[in-house]
């Protein structure tokens, strides 16, 4: 049921985690501020309840085919909730982030970036640009070395060799087992030792004495020699009971790092990952595209020059530069981007940053950003905290985004401590008075100018005193001011 029928959200009898049963009715298309102190119960009602029960209403429409690939979703403990909009919910959750998502992909600025280079960029090679060229995800595009990542991974011999001081049998290498044996290495120490002494050497010396192409055999192999694979030596095996012993396979010494990268290529298997190391990429430098791609350029710029820009450097950049017809279009969709997101703090961002590399405020701002491009009405809204890392005046420009998305026609609920957000708000809801067991209360449901009328609530509300008592300190300023200014 959508807000056209129900004029409000109508909750009875919620008891999710620490909620006292609890019942109350939420407007529609208004601006609401759920707070409280921590721990008392706002996330339960806001995103365990509202957010979690309108996810599982829009489940239930889905066919029974794409269901079993969500998984079941439980009913929150509520006995009711009617009114309820598509929920669409905003927290601060970091994780899910792929390897390959980027600030660009996030902010659908690099797919808008694609296109711009497949219908106007100019190229010295004998292609016709597509936007899949510009595409790191896609094999006509991405860089083959890395996969279109932009970094590539290497065995790092700062975790590989621990203790240069000690001999290789005593455990220079960080792979030595208790036996003695050296994982990766495919034969046992012995074994080991003679392909040292058919180089001039032997595993009983100091890693740190060997020469640098000592070490190198130990590392890369040696064909001076062949020796049997193994970890276990022939008298071991014959001593095994109930199984033959078979003949070892026999070649030269392969190398650590050899054998451990083509794990690495077929695996990545976490025993190796410990030592391994990300560099970039030697083929893309980083860019993650291949040189058909990166020969493309707009402007005398490749796409990966511009993904490089931060926000208000590119912003500047097509400000500056003259732009025929075709490109003009998708430039106004990319500035209104940029615009929104240098608006919400987030210019100094470059494209090309990884999500994974953001803060939990940030990405979650490049969310909001997504969604208020986006002409959406009658939905209802749920953001966490949304205030978090923000300056004052990058605050308040958040708040006027927040109160255009109601003017669109939609409901907004933010779960906030901040202060200037809760002042900003036409709805308030209250739960506490404390964390826990003593939470999960409703202190006050009611409209803004009613919160702060109502004096009874500075027993049991911390919300109440901290604005009542920010008023009373803006109001002494004010009035030492005006005092001020009188005398002089």
């Amino acid at each position: 049921m959508t807000s056209k029928i129900h004029p409000q959200i109508v909750i009875k009898g919620a008891r999710t985690n620490n909620l006292k049963d609890i019942s109350l009715s939420i407007p529609h298309n208004k601006l609401i501020v759920v707070t409280g102190i921590s721990g008392s119960g706002k996330s339960s009602l806001v995103f365990e309840i509202i957010a979690k029960e309108g996810q599982r209403r829009y489940f239930e429409t889905l066919p029974s085919f794409a269901r079993q690939f969500i998984g079941k979703l439980n009913r929150p403990d509520v006995d009711k909730i009617e009114g309820l909009s598509p929920v669409i919910a905003i927290g601060q959750r970091t994780n899910g982030m792929h390897a390959r998502s980027t600030v660009g992909t996030m902010s659908d600025i690099y797919d808008l970036l694609r296109l711009l280079y497949a219908r106007t960029g100019a190229t010295p090679r004998d292609i016709k640009p597509s936007r899949g060229l510009f595409s790191f995800n896609a094999t006509s595009g991405k860089c083959q070395r890395c996969n279109g990542i932009g970094k590539e991974e290497q065995i790092d011999l700062y975790r590989l060799i621990i203790s240069p001081e000690k001999s290789i049998r005593q455990g220079a290498l960080a792979p030595t087992l208790p036996n003695g044996y050296i994982m990766y290495s495919q034969v046992t120490i012995e074994v080991l030792n003679q392909v040292c002494e058919a180089e001039g050497f032997n595993v009983d010396i100091p890693w740190n004495e060997l020469t640098p192409n000592q070490q190198k055999v130990i590392l890369y192999g040696s064909d001076k020699v062949k020796v049997p694979f193994g970890k276990h030596s022939l008298e071991s095996r014959l001593k095994w009971t109930g199984i033959k012993a078979k003949p070892r396979e026999e070649g030269h010494y392969k190398g650590m790092i050899p054998i451990m990268s083509d794990i690495l290529r077929r695996d990545r298997n976490a025993n190796i990952l410990r030592y391994v190391e990300s560099i970039t990429c030697k083929s893309c430098k980083g860019a993650r595209l291949n040189d058909d791609a990166l020969s493309v350029t707009v402007k005398g710029q490749s796409i990966a020059d511009i993904v490089g820009f931060e926000l208000n450097e590119l912003k500047s950049w097509i400000q500056s530069n003259k732009w025929e017809t075709v490109a003009k279009e998708i430039l106004h969709k990319i500035k209104a981007q940029i615009d929104l997101l240098v608006d919400l703090g987030l210019g100094h961002l470059t494209l090309d940053r990884p999500s994974k590399s953001l803060r939990a405020s940030e990405i979650q701002r490049i969310r909001i950003a997504n969604q208020i491009l986006v002409p959406l009405s009658d939905v209802l809204y749920v953001f966490d905290e949304p205030s978090i890392g923000l300056h004052p005046e990058e605050n308040e420009r958040l708040i006027y985004h927040f109160k255009q998305l109601v003017a669109k026609g939609n409901t907004v609920i933010i779960v906030e401590h901040d202060l200037s957000t809760i002042q900003n708000a036409d709805h308030i809801i209250e739960i506490g008075p404390a964390a826990g067991i003593n939470g999960g209360q409703l202190i006050f449901n009611g409209p803004y100018h009613d919160f702060i009328l109502q004096k009874q609530l500075k027993e049991n509300s911390p919300t109440y005193r901290a604005v009542k008592n920010v008023s009373s300190s803006s109001s002494s300023s004010s009035s030492s001011s005006s005092s001020s200014s009188s005398s002089s």
